[in-house]
């Protein structure tokens, strides 16, 4: 176990300052979690005794946060930190957030309000761990277990549910049999969390490296309350769903294509619509299940046609779905025809063909609509017959066509 951890100049400012003003200070969290684990914490937060207008005395370049929960952010060489006053947590009405909060001047107190004991760990670098509830034990075990009660934590933020199931997958950690029985007892409880929260953590835990974990999902009775149809088509899917997580690239398009990849597309864009995924990523789970729904293009007219549709970067990620979904040996033919294609410089869209619309008004044909069905035309031969883009062959393409 970490003996010691080697803190940022910045952070050891932080609570350099912090104890230099009377006040204890440490760092805790994630930060202390990720530290003991050898991972790169990707915040460093601070808990003190302080009062936030205490905090704020001590630091040149400071604004509030959350000043009303105890916490304020300063600024150290343009980076933003959180520290937060040793807090004691109301009644949580919301299923989310505390009604009100009292400071206290009690490390343990704070603590005891955590999620989980690997979370609720405190470290100085003079003092070494504050670890009153196991969290270090915990860690070397391998095990996610709830700080205290663990119903209570659960009832405090309902949100912990899903957090727990997403850590198990980030960290590859068993769930205590406490935590997760107390988990499933109030899984109901996440229908008070947003959606904006609950799309947070399934992407989260769609792009975890131990998916394996999904059977803890699958159990928790937490999908029900989340979705009905994503609940049936992954409980229908089951442990086939791993290994496909596990050989796509770490991006939430394709990671989220695979667990709707039971999901029509008209389904996909409602259920979206419901988690509030943003434009552009639901467009491409779109696009993606929309081929997936069609044959694997096997000849240099189909790839042209689909390259020039989707452009190469989802063109690449359709075959990577295809590859895992489909058929290996069909994907592995049509990479080698895109390969010649782009090869030869062969045109795929309305770009790179060497007709426009300007030219063809030029020629005669009337502004508008014909103009616009011409170029599908002329495209479409090309496509089939890439040597017929020049531009020669084209005007006099158009010309007969519009004597039809």
């Amino acid at each position: 176990m970490t003996k010691q951890i080697t803190l940022p100049e910045d952070v050891n400012a932080l609570l350099q300052t912090l104890n230099n003003g009377g006040y204890e200070a440490y760092i805790v969290g994630g930060c202390v979690r990720d530290s003991i684990l050898g991972r790169i914490p990707q915040d460093w937060d601070i808990t003190t005794s302080a009062l936030p207008e205490q905090t704020k005395a001590l630091f040149s370049h400071t604004f509030d946060t959350g000043i009303q929960h105890g916490t304020i952010t300063v600024v150290l060489n343009k980076t933003n930190y959180e520290i937060t006053t040793y807090r004691i947590d109301g009644d949580y009405a919301d299923g989310r957030h505390p009604d009100q909060v009292s400071f206290t001047s009690n490390l343990e107190e704070d603590l005891l309000r955590r999620d989980f004991t690997m979370n609720a760990i405190a470290y100085h670098p003079a003092e070494g761990f504050r670890d009153p509830f196991g969290g270090q034990e915990d860690i070397s075990r391998s095990l996610i277990r709830g700080v205290g009660e663990p119903a209570k934590r659960f009832q405090e933020d309902a949100l912990r549910m899903l957090r727990c199931v997403r850590f198990a997958a980030q960290l590859g950690f068993q769930v205590d049999d406490a935590t997760y029985t107390a988990l499933q007892e109030n899984a109901a409880l996440i229908e008070k969390i947003s959606v904006e929260r609950i799309h947070e953590e399934l992407d989260k835990l769609w792009k975890s490296p131990f998916p394996e974990k999904l059977s803890l999902l699958l159990e928790s009775g937490l999908l029900p309350h989340i979705d009905g149809l994503l609940d049936k088509r992954l409980t229908a899917l089951g442990e086939t769903l791993v290994p496909q997580l596990k050989a796509a690239p770490v991006s939430a398009p394709l990671r989220w294509t695979l667990v709707l990849q039971s999901f029509t597309e008209a389904e996909a864009k409602t259920f979206c619509k419901k988690l509030k995924f943003d434009n552009a990523t639901a467009k491409q789970i779109q696009t993606y299940l929309r081929h997936l729904s069609q044959p694997i293009p096997q000849t240099p007219y189909e790839v042209r046609k689909l390259a020039g549709i989707l452009g190469m970067e989802l063109t690449e990620n359709l075959f990577i779905l295809q590859e895992i979904l489909q058929d290996k040996a069909a994907v592995a033919t049509a990479r080698e025809i895109l390969a010649k294609v782009l090869a030869d410089g062969d045109c795929l869209n309305l770009k790179m063909l060497e007709m426009d619309g300007k030219a063809l008004m030029d020629a005669g044909i009337p502004a508008g609509k014909a103009v616009g069905e011409t170029l599908g035309l002329l495209l479409e031969d090309v496509l089939h017959e890439p040597e017929h883009n020049k531009r020669e062959y084209l005007l006099e393409k158009a010309l007969k066509l519009q004597q039809k």
